[in-house]
């Protein structure tokens, strides 16, 4: 399918430097009159400047639901949309939030197996959905390692192993140790990102 693959290339642009110079009325620009700015770096990267407002439809909770219905819709069609949708959950990840990730995966996991033989485009739902969880695995790691304090003497606590949950299948089992203390704690975390309480950990 055509779409821009750089959708910004018409906004204005400055250089960094350009920026640093004027950078109260550059930016009362972006802001007072919502035009977004492209600043270019001198090492030929790129940013945007522009109002919190441009990320609302994304924010809204409603942006969820419509994605999750064209996904919905998608599944089972015999036309170009199941790529679009496919193509565009996986262009725009990074900015879905979790809940998405779970129910989008939830449906597709359910469908496949309801009706993967009679599904025309069964590898692409198949590898949407690995796409998915690699995704929900990646989130849910970086929250494992976050480093908690110490819950008797309040200091940071040493990450020591992360390992596949036997209490919660999708989540991560979490040992940690004090330094200060000298004392080792668990914790663990489940596929859709809540956290149990921690206790200690006894090694044998």
């Amino acid at each position: 399918m055509n779409y821009e693959v750089n959708p910004f290339w018409d906004y204005e642009s400055i250089t960094i430097d350009e920026l640093k110079d004027q950078a109260n009325s550059l930016l009362n620009l972006v802001t007072e009159e919502q035009r977004p700015l492209r600043v270019c770096m001198n090492n030929g990267k790129e940013f945007l400047l522009f109002p919190q407002d441009l990320l609302a439809p994304i924010c809204d909770s409603d942006f969820r639901l419509i994605l999750l219905s064209a996904t919905r819709y998608a599944m089972g069609r015999n036309t170009c949309m199941p790529v679009v949708v496919s193509d565009y959950i996986k262009r725009h990840i990074r900015l879905l939030d979790d809940k998405f990730l779970v129910l989008a995966a939830d449906d597709i996991r359910r469908y496949l197996e309801d009706y993967a033989e009679h599904e025309p485009n069964s590898n692409l739902w198949q590898s949407l959905l690995g796409v998915l969880e690699t995704e929900q695995r990646a989130r849910a790691t970086r929250e494992a390692r976050k480093i908690r304090p110490c819950p008797a003497c309040g200091k940071p606590l040493e990450i020591m192993s992360i390992a596949d949950s036997w209490h919660s299948p999708g989540g991560f089992d979490v040992i940690a140790h004090c330094r200060n203390c000298l004392a080792d704690y668990e914790w663990f975390y489940d596929k859709d990102g809540g956290t149990s309480d921690m206790k200690q950990y006894f090694f044998g």
